[in-house]
């Protein structure tokens, strides 16, 4: 038993599918040659029956003439004799032996031995031991009868029966049985070319899928696809099924190797950022320990000891921001006024830098579900971006209008925008702008602080923007060209949720209505 399903499983799919066609083929040729044999069986076996009534029927002449393969004897109730009426036969001497076991019996005798053996004129069978089997009928035959006949057969009343060999039915069924025989095994033999061929052809598109897949195995080419994915046919949707699969497996993929290099840039990158102050909080830490500092250069050197701390304090902090904002359970939302804290922000950017001129373009009452710290957050972020970047009195413009489900807030400026480099790379983790190019078009000397030092910009900001955008569900982006200025653009929606489709069509920028204009300040 075991043997045998190792047997099974160890078959193609094309050999026990051809395997299993030729035997429901052979089964069904076998079926149909029992029934044909059957039916053709009991039709010979009729007719032969009615030939032999019919012939049992006939006129003694007419039986003595004789139709060919017929054989007649007859037995003299007068005197007991007994003879054929036909030319000497196997058969005819079956039934002259026959008849020759009645002779000399009383004739009511006679009659009830052959009723046993059928009724009058009823074929019956008739074998001897060691003879052919005769079908044969008997048939009582008056003197007048045989008075006519006296020359082949005694007159006076007898008995007579005619036969036939029982063979002459069979053998039209062994010749049909061996027609079925050789044209089954013809037909199974043509069935196993041509059922190979076919079965083959169209197992061919899962060869191809499967040689797909091994290439797929060895080579890890998650771009190949399967062929043949034709919806129509099933191999055509098992391969589309698969290619579906294919290509959710190529993105989760991709984004995992996107996740790994983003997160071993985003290490690399915060290991850069923290190198230089701890080298330089080290350097003067050394030169005091070694006394190479005299008493008027320690003041600077404690100075810029915790310059370069503040600036690693803050470059912690916003990792631990972006950190918290991967989160999407470190909002707190609730209904926020966006138009108070646009007017908040911008009288904070006003008392910071005087000469700048910030405008204002908000409707009355703009309420959205968020998180008001996280959005005054982003407000003050993109503001101070605007002072950083831009020459002293650039014009700056916060809008914010309704757009889909949801709200947008703009920050733009005049200032000298960004090459398209920067640009495209504006969201990314401690990126910073061409410093040289922003000096010479702004004409700043400087672009540090007012004492000389570097600025503590750790390239976070727009990153942070976009990530509470991302946590309250919406989408930031970016559109600068140089000499034009930089606009930002945050879509937050109305609720805490929205749809991936409403956050797309949030992504593309779109002019302000006419009817916010009027709140210009």
């Amino acid at each position: 038993m075991r043997r045998a399903r190792l047997t099974r499983r160890s078959l193609s799919l094309r050999a026990r599918l051809l395997t299993g066609l030729i035997a429901l083929t052979a089964a069904f040729l076998v079926v149909m040659g029992v029934v044909t044999t059957v039916v053709l069986g009991t039709l010979e076996g009729n007719q032969l029956n009615g030939e032999v009534r019919l012939a049992s029927r006939q006129s003694v002449l007419g039986i003595a003439a004789g139709a060919e393969g017929f054989a007649a004897a007859y037995l003299s109730l007068d005197n007991g004799t007994t003879g054929t009426l036909t030319p000497s036969s196997p058969t005819a001497d079956t039934l002259v032996a026959e008849l020759r076991g009645l002779s000399g019996l009383p004739l009511q005798k006679v009659y009830d031995k052959l009723n046993r053996l059928a009724g009058f004129e009823r074929p019956f069978n008739l074998s001897i031991s060691g003879a052919p089997t005769v079908r044969a009928a008997w048939r009582y035959v008056s003197s007048q009868a045989t008075q006519s006949a006296k020359q082949i057969m005694p007159s006076g009343p007898a008995i007579i029966i005619v036969g036939r060999p029982a063979s002459d039915a069979s053998s039209n069924i062994r010749g049909i049985v061996l027609t079925e025989l050789i044209t089954g095994g013809a037909l199974i033999a043509l069935l196993a070319v041509c059922g190979n061929w076919l079965i083959g052809r169209g197992l061919a598109p899962l060869r191809r899928m499967a040689s797909t897949a091994n290439l797929i195995t060895r080579s890890g080419d998650l771009a190949a696809r399967m062929p043949d994915a034709d919806r129509q046919q099933e191999t055509g949707r098992l391969a589309a099924a698969i290619n579906t699969m294919l290509d959710r497996i190529q993105q989760a993929f991709s984004a995992r190797l996107r996740s790994e290099q983003k997160v071993r840039q985003f290490a690399a990158d915060a290991s850069h950022e923290l190198r230089t102050p701890l080298t330089t909080i080290r350097g003067y830490a050394e030169l005091y320990r070694a006394n190479a500092l005299g008493p008027d250069e320690l003041p600077s050197a404690m100075r810029r000891i915790e310059q370069e701390a503040e600036r690693m304090s803050m470059l912690v902090a916003e990792l631990l921001e972006l950190a918290r904002l991967d989160r999407s359970t470190s909002l707190d939302l609730s209904e926020t006024d966006l138009t108070v804290l646009a007017k908040d922000a911008v009288a904070d950017a006003r008392a910071v830098e005087p000469d700048r001129e910030v405008r204002t373009s908000v409707p009355g009452s703009l309420v959205v579900t968020a998180d008001e710290p996280r959005i005054r957050q982003v407000l003050a972020n993109l503001l101070d971006n605007v002072r950083a970047h831009t020459p002293p009195g650039t014009p700056a413009t916060v809008r914010m209008y309704r757009q889909g489900s949801g709200a947008v807030i703009e920050v733009s400026d005049q200032g000298p925008g960004m090459s398209e480099h920067d640009a495209a790379m504006a969201f990314d983790r401690f990126h910073r702008g061409d410093g040289a190019f922003a000096a010479a078009v702004t004409g700043r000397a400087d672009l540090g602080r007012l004492d000389g030092t570097e600025a503590a910009s750790s390239g976070l900001g727009l990153s942070i923007v976009q990530a509470i955008a991302t946590a309250h569900g919406g989408y930031a982006d970016l559109s600068s060209d140089p000499g034009k200025g930089t606009t930002v653009r945050l879509w937050i929606p109305s609720r805490d949720q929205t749809s991936d489709s409403e956050r797309e069509h949030a992504s593309r920028p779109q002019a302000p209505r006419a009817d916010m204009a009027k709140n210009l300040s």
